[in-house]
């Protein structure tokens, strides 16, 4: 449907076209990446996407769908910009739409968690774009 992938690695290599799709200058992204990864992973030590206590230790398998923060980050954010479709972006991260879905539901609590924690870690005008895509997805939910 939709023939071609998107990923943090190949984005970041064009200033340009990693701005068009998260909205942050690659430098943002690493500020922003650095307390978000902290969020992630405290979540995922203790629990699993569904919510539920983890039973055993958490770590990146051969069929895991991000293989590191810096994607999963990417991906909450090229959603949020508001710009694609959640089926679209299902397609270029090559999962599908349900498994997408949850992943975004959990990623605007983990998102709004750093940024709550971490007010000046980018300039206002970014900070309140993502708080304010994080909220209309919020209400859509």
């Amino acid at each position: 449907m939709y023939p071609f992938t998107v990923s943090y690695q190949g984005a970041r290599q064009d200033e340009t076209s990693f701005r068009k799709l998260t909205g942050l200058r690659p430098s943002d992204f690493e500020a922003l990446h650095e307390p978000f990864k902290k969020v992630w992973e405290d979540y995922f030590s203790n629990y699993t996407l569904e919510g539920k206590v983890r039973a055993r230790k958490a770590s990146v398998r051969r069929n895991s769908i991000f293989t590191n923060t810096q994607e999963a980050l990417f991906f909450a954010l090229v959603y949020f910009k508001g710009t694609v479709l959640q089926e679209k972006l299902a397609s270029q991260f090559n999962i599908d739409q349900p498994k997408a879905s949850k992943y975004l539901f959990l990623m605007r609590r983990l998102l709004s968690d750093t940024l709550k924690e971490n007010q000046k870690i980018l300039p206002k005008p970014k900070l309140e774009r993502i708080k304010q895509a994080i909220s209309v997805y919020a209400t859509a939910c």
